[in-house]
């Protein structure tokens, strides 16, 4: 994600995220700067989508594998960009 790694554990619950571990992740992408990271989560407390978005960017909730304090093997669970919003 751009270099920027994330914490370890979850927004949530406050379980710990352990190295190989499944965990999701709330970023959001602006015009500039590329993906943010927002919150990471246990797969058990992760969203299943983005609603209400709340950003008025692109926002996506991610799922992969904790792996060195980053998201490996990444897959979009859902994803909500500004263009959805206005229809």
């Amino acid at each position: 994600m751009n270099g920027v790694g994330t914490g370890h554990i979850c927004d949530s619950c406050n379980k710990r995220i352990q190295h190989g571990d499944k965990a999701g992740l709330y970023a959001t992408w602006y015009d500039e700067g590329g993906w943010t990271p927002r919150r990471t989560w246990c797969l058990d407390c992760c969203p299943e989508s983005v609603y209400p978005s709340t950003e008025g960017a692109d926002e996506a909730i991610l799922v992969g594998v904790f792996f060195s304090h980053r998201l490996a093997g990444i897959r979009v669970r859902d994803r909500s960009t500004p263009e959805e919003e206005r229809c």
